[in-house]
């Protein structure tokens, strides 16, 4: 918020906000200095909301200034109130719509109990593939579970042992593969169980939202970026190629939600606190050190959060 200037008597200064309303620039008004008793304030100062409208309502000002008694601002008092009538009416609306995201209700969320196709062929995936691969540990006699494990991780052991352990041995192989498929290879029941739920709360969100075919753009984009980020980091960062999961893709999912939620109410979603505090708190905690053998992929939690963040972000900011 930003100032704009000053306007002798309260009745101008009213003319003139209700005048920038109606040009769609908010402002507020402040009495300067403390009035003498028995009197009113009868000197303002005018602030702007939104800091890219500054220059237009300055060169507003400049002409209010220049010709105060203009029909256009005697008029604006009425179709300022309209206005804000108007947006009231929105935000009881929204309000009234809003559903906050309940973890344990997961089919109450957008409307339906049926879960998109993509949103299902990622919880299919995941499930089959960390229970054929043994949760990335399996015995010698599983050949299957060996092969899978050795092809979808981010770096196969041979080639991270042969190359004095760089973590895109692999990559630079040209097996390109491996910046995706480490999303479908979970460590343990309760890392997939818990991934699983998180999925299915987020994935149809946000999959209904955009559609299927940018809802496999985006999980591609939160995937390839999370596990980058995770995989090729050095140890001091708590970076490390050993990894597996689609946490990085729902952290992505939960930053999405959240900042669009947060940005435009009327979509009819609302993250409890607690959720945000949980989500964060995690990436907080992992990254501090303050917890021994702490063993969450918090590099790739992070990545997805920044990404799905920047890219709700973007998303509302577009005309």
């Amino acid at each position: 918020m930003r100032c704009l200037g000053q306007i002798n008597g309260r009745s101008a200064a009213e003319s003139f906000v209700a005048y920038l309303l109606t040009q769609d620039i908010t402002t507020q008004i402040e009495a300067i200095g403390e009035p003498a008793p028995g009197e009113k304030a009868d000197r303002w100062e005018i602030w702007v909301r939104d800091e890219d409208k500054l220059q237009q309502a300055r060169s507003e000002l400049t002409q209010f200034v220049d010709n105060p008694r203009d029909a256009k601002y005697a008029s604006a008092l009425a179709h300022a109130k309209s206005i804000l009538a108007e947006r009231e009416k929105k935000k009881q609306k929204a309000a009234r719509n809003v559903r906050r995201i309940d973890m344990r209700r997961t089919s109450g969320l957008a409307g339906s109990r049926s879960i998109p196709p993509l949103t299902l062929t990622l919880l299919i995936l995941s499930i089959g593939i960390s229970l054929l691969s043994s949760f990335g540990a399996p015995k010698p006699s599983n050949e299957w579970g060996q092969a899978i494990a050795e092809k979808l991780s981010f770096v196969s052991v041979d080639d991270y042992l042969k190359s004095d352990r760089d973590p895109a041995a692999s990559l630079k192989r040209g097996e390109l593969w491996r910046m995706v498929t480490p999303i479908f290879l979970h460590l343990s029941m309760i890392h997939l169980a818990m991934n699983m739920f998180v999925m299915v709360s987020l994935g149809r969100i946000v999959e209904r939202w955009v559609g299927t075919p940018r809802f496999a753009l985006f999980v591609l984009l939160l995937a390839v970026g999370s596990n980058l980020l995770q995989g090729l980091s050095p140890a001091w960062m708590h970076g490390s190629p050993a990894f597996g999961g689609i946490s990085g893709v729902l952290y992505g999912l939960f930053g999405y939600v959240w900042v669009r939620s947060s940005l435009d109410p009327s979509l009819g979603i609302s993250i409890p606190f607690p959720i945000v505090v949980i989500f964060v708190g995690m990436i907080v905690v992992g990254l501090s050190g303050v917890v021994p053998n702490w063993q969450f992929a918090d590099l790739c939690h992070l990545g997805g959060l920044l990404i799905g963040s920047a890219v709700a972000f973007a998303a509302e900011r577009r005309p």
